[in-house]
């Protein structure tokens, strides 16, 4: 499994060493700085080893990173997460 960025409905292999859930909050915190300027929330979903991380700036605009085999498939689940309430989110610091 590998990482991928997901913006403009596209997905982008990205370099994120992480061996916690903190630690790839932490590098996608960095990543989606650069790309989206501050950023207000984040959100994670973890289910049958996959995890998305999504970044929000104000609720306008936002960005994904995916650890998955399958992102495609771990994007549509993360949507469903959203409906069902297993999704987290947390307002970012700083």
């Amino acid at each position: 499994m590998h990482w991928v960025l997901y913006k403009d409905d596209v997905f982008t292999p990205v370099n994120i060493k992480a061996t916690t859930i903190e630690e790839a909050v932490r590098a996608g915190l960095t990543i989606a700085k650069e790309i989206l300027g501050a950023i207000s929330e984040y959100c994670v979903w973890e289910g049958d080893g996959d995890i998305l991380l999504e970044f929000w700036h104000d609720k306008e605009l936002s960005i994904k990173l995916i650890y998955s085999s399958d992102p495609a498939r771990t994007l549509l689940r993360f949507y469903e997460g959203e409906k069902s309430g297993t999704v987290k989110c947390r307002k970012a610091e700083g």
